[in-house]
């Protein structure tokens, strides 16, 4: 026969603790915090039914959730008089806690809700349109928004404004992204450019065919080469080299160094051509039935900081195009 711990001479086992206590007690854990509300609004009315009429819910409700939260805490809160209820040095000593906290909450609202607080937009774009378009021009866009301070970050990555911290997203495509509201920023036409050096030093471009006898360069994802040289009546040319890229940023910068010819639109060579770094041997120009986009949320495209970057950016889409 089994003998009780206390037939053994060993101490018999404590009481079991209530379930919601002990899970109250394991590190992190907190009352429901709508409760904390309530005890707020209870403690700095001294009355159960004031507070449910400041919170739109019945006395009852109140005196429920005070009840919730004492049993969690095993402390009582309240002592209940005939037309009042003060606090016990337990609920004094919450009560003081719970003030400043709601206060601090308050505050952080307010500063949230302000619309002369400065306001973080974050914008993520491609590496290429990033360095090469939207960033000489994003000190502009601040200087016009004081109040606007943006965060850019480069990446190619597919677009969840549920999962990803964005407000605004740039890519390239044709359009079609359900899950958000897509405008057009500039259309995708592909043109040849070049390093002046290689005009001068290279095989002589006098009409399109002459571009095969260069290095002709291109990104690995797919290339416009034969659809520009159809549009220039010089189509089934042979190339004599190719060099291929995984970023246009990357094959733009070996034209740059006079390593060859590539295929650019003009959002992405615009800097290039002013400063003189490429030049565009041929006028001839491609559709590509793509083009670059600038993608919001549905839910927060007319946030004020976002609407204005859109009227913004578009605006500078087209002066670009």
């Amino acid at each position: 026969m089994t003998k009780l711990p206390e037939e053994n001479g060993l101490p018999a086992p404590a009481p079991a603790e209530p379930a919601r206590a002990a899970a109250l007690r394991r590190p992190g854990r907190l009352p429901p915090l709508n409760l904390f509300r309530v005890f707020d609004a209870a403690a700095r009315h001294g009355n159960f039914t004031t507070a449910a009429e400041e919170l739109c819910v019945t006395q009852s409700a109140v005196s429920q959730q005070i009840r919730q939260l004492e049993e969690l805490l095993e402390v009582r809160l309240f002592r209940r008089m005939p037309r009042r209820v003060e606090l016990t040095r337990e609920g004094t000593a919450l009560a003081s806690a719970v003030g400043e906290s709601m206060s601090l909450l308050m505050r952080a609202c307010e500063r949230i809700a302000d619309p002369k607080a400065p306001v973080v937009l974050c914008v993520n774009a491609p590496p290429a349109i990033a360095s090469r378009w939207l960033l000489s021009r994003l000190k502009r866009f601040m200087q016009l928004h004081p109040q606007f301070k943006v965060t850019l970050l480069a990446s190619s990555d597919p677009v969840d404004f549920d999962r990803q911290d964005i407000d605004v997203a740039i890519r390239w495509g044709t359009g079609s992204w359900p899950h958000a509201r897509v405008e057009m920023l500039a259309p995708d036409r592909l043109f040849p450019v070049c390093s002046p050096a290689l005009l001068r030093e290279g095989p002589p471009l006098l009409v399109p065919s002459d571009i095969s006898r260069h290095t002709l360069l291109q990104v690995v994802s797919g290339s416009f080469w034969g659809a520009w040289f159809a549009a220039a009546g010089a189509g089934g040319l042979a190339f004599e080299e190719t060099l291929y890229f995984n970023d246009v940023g990357l094959m733009l910068d070996a034209a740059v160094q006079g390593q060859g010819i590539a295929l650019a639109s003009r959002l992405l060579a615009e800097s290039d051509l002013k400063a003189g770094r490429l030049v565009r041997p041929f006028d001839i120009e491609v559709e590509t039935g793509a083009g670059f986009f600038v993608l919001t949320s549905p839910d927060f495209s007319e946030k004020p900081a976002v609407a204005e970057f859109r009227s913004w950016i578009g605006f500078e889409g087209r002066e670009s195009a």
